[in-house]
């Protein structure tokens, strides 16, 4: 590339918050990241998981620290903002990934259940995304923002009436922030995956049966799970000057199967 032409899609030098990194989706996108030259903070409730995330970047010659918290606390979420932006100089964005999944009939779903799929997968999504506006406005910077979502936000699947509904908020809270902020220079999308080759903590012997992998992949266009690997460019986009008039967006990333 030559010194005059920079990629629009090029995030080297800036510095990003990937939370839910200590594993799974969170991982590959924070190692991604690091690879296209930015600075990662990787965040998750798991702190051990985090440092391993953070220890494998920086043994590339990437720059990373973990930061071990909570997202449904709001104290830990704004301590998030504030030691990220401080120990890299900046902030340009950030990837808010982590989340809860629910296998349950509606019949079946409790009170308690319901609230704890909203409280772990919308509300906290909402106080990350809050603290870091409130960072990004009070220093007059442009941020962006990427919500991980999923095609249950969109489409009806079985036992998932809770999870569906939590990640449908999700998405309306990129296109209401995305409205709200546009004027700050701050933009808010979302991501939905579908089938992945690795499920969110706790469900991943559910996908994984041969009985199960059978019954779906002949409803994937892509005749496949998709690869974590497969997120990376999307967010990056979303992150990227690429998509510098892009906010309060979704995009499905699951191999055609929102298509019938």
């Amino acid at each position: 590339m030559a010194d005059d032409q920079v990629s629009v899609f090029d995030i080297r030098g800036r510095a990003y918050i990937v939370t839910g990194a200590g594993r799974g989706i969170g991982a590959e996108l924070a190692n991604g990241l690091a690879e296209a030259g930015a600075a990662i903070a990787v965040a998750g409730r798991t702190g051990a998981d985090c440092e391993k995330v953070a220890a494998s970047i920086a043994a590339k010659g990437g720059r990373a620290i973990a930061v071990g918290f909570d997202a449904r606390d709001e104290a830990q979420c704004a301590e998030l903002v504030t030691r990220a932006a401080a120990t890299f100089g900046q902030l340009d964005g950030a990837v808010i990934n982590h989340g809860i999944g629910l296998h349950r009939d509606a019949l079946d779903t409790t009170r308690e259940e319901f609230a704890a799929m909203l409280d772990g997968n919308l509300t906290s999504y909402f106080l990350m995304c809050r603290e870091l506006g409130r960072h990004w406005i009070a220093a007059k910077q442009p941020g962006a923002i990427v919500l991980m979502s999923s095609n249950a936000s969109i489409l009806s699947y079985g036992e998932l009436a809770a999870y569906g509904v939590s990640k449908a908020g999700v998405d309306q809270l990129a296109r209401q922030l995305g409205a709200e902020w546009a004027r700050h220079g701050i933009r808010v999308n979302a991501i939905g995956p579908g089938y992945m080759a690795a499920s969110m903590k706790g469900i991943e012997s559910i996908y994984d049966a041969p009985e199960v992998k059978a019954k779906i992949l002949p409803k994937i266009p892509a005749g496949r799970y998709g690869a974590l690997r497969e997120l990376l460019g999307a967010t990056q986009f979303f992150l990227s000057d690429a998509s510098s008039y892009a906010t309060g967006q979704y995009l499905a990333v699951d191999g055609g199967y929102s298509l019938i």
